[in-house]
């Protein structure tokens, strides 16, 4: 079996109350328009953190 490592973010406006949750729509592929939180595939040579800033930013770029 292969293994991915993934990461994966979620974002809300308010640690206790959650009033508002950050997710994005999918602009591709077979579950395109629905919803996902922020993330994706480690890329070689990246720590978990690393990825986990490139995906938000990719997020942020897109969104611009």
């Amino acid at each position: 079996m292969k293994t991915v490592k993934v990461v994966a973010a979620i974002i809300c406006d308010n640690i206790k109350e959650k009033n508002k949750i950050f997710a994005t729509a999918r602009g591709y592929g077979e579950l395109k328009g629905g919803w996902e939180f922020p993330g994706g595939k480690v890329e070689p040579g990246e720590t978990p953190q690393q990825a986990l800033v490139r995906e938000i930013m990719e997020i942020i770029y897109i969104s611009l």
